[in-house]
């Protein structure tokens, strides 16, 4: 085990997504405190009893909803009951509409826009907004957003042909907003003590179509696309005191892909 997050109390929002639940293994593995928090309460529980079975230690968990000012402020104030204190914050959350992904760009209606806007990139804003506020307080904090390459990079639309796949353009709207919401808060947090970073992640793994695997993989230098375990290690380092000079900065973890 390594203990390069030895004592740190981290909450993690979309703890029940892939990276989520990547990251929250990588965590206790690293000698962390982990706090779940996610919007599905059922999935979280099942979670919390496997990394209980694993690692031999209670977790405790919060049904999170990043979109809410009230729940925020709740959960804030019931883990820093419990544990006294909050380090780290990681917002993995992936929060989304019914008809996200399925309408191509030039049929969106504008409620549908606004939708996914509001919920995506409003619930960062809002979580972050709160969390501040804590650490404030608290006089010290870490905050950590994860994001995506699409909110850096121009999208390779020749990877999607022959596939019923799509890259949207709300989705890179909303990922250019929050790697820009960690530059700004930075900034903004400067002299305090908290600092704000966003991990960009490359495309993960989640049973995509072979051609279009084939596809990104020419676009990249080693492996392709990436598992959620593969962009764990540079959040760990982010997390840590490793990296306690490091804030404002987006980390591009995504095989090359943006070469």
């Amino acid at each position: 085990m390594h203990a390069l997050l030895e004592n740190k109390l981290i909450v993690v929002a979309g703890a029940c997504g892939r990276i989520g639940k990547a990251l929250c293994k990588k965590i206790l593995a690293s000698a962390g405190e982990v706090v779940l928090a996610d919007i599905n309460e059922e999935k979280m529980k099942e979670f919390a009893k496997e990394l209980e079975t694993e690692f031999k230690k209670e977790v405790f968990f919060v049904k999170m909803d990043i979109c809410s000012r009230r729940n925020l402020q709740e959960n804030i104030e019931k883990i820093a009951l419990k544990f006294k204190k909050i380090d780290a914050f990681v917002n993995s959350s992936y929060p989304f509409g019914k008809d996200w992904g399925k309408v191509p760009y030039y049929e969106l209606e504008y409620e549908q826009i606004c939708e996914s806007l509001n919920l995506h990139l409003g619930g960062f804003m809002l979580a972050a907004q709160e969390f501040v506020r804590f650490f404030k307080k608290q006089g010290y904090g870490n905050i950590i957003n994860l994001s995506s390459i699409m909110g850096v990079y121009a999208p390779k639309f020749e990877n999607y042909a022959g596939t019923s796949m799509q890259s949207s353009l709300e989705y890179s709207v909303i990922k250019a907003g929050i790697n820009h919401l960690g530059v700004w808060l930075a900034k903004e947090l400067f002299n305090t003590n908290i600092r704000v970073n966003t991990l960009v992640s490359g495309g993960i793994l989640d049973n995509q179509p072979e051609i279009f695997l084939q596809a990104y993989r020419k676009c990249c230098a080693s492996k392709g696309m990436l598992e959620a375990h593969d962009v764990c290690g540079a959040l760990v380092f982010l997390l840590s005191d490793e990296s306690k000079f490091i804030t404002g900065q987006s980390l591009v973890v995504a095989d090359g892909w943006g070469l």
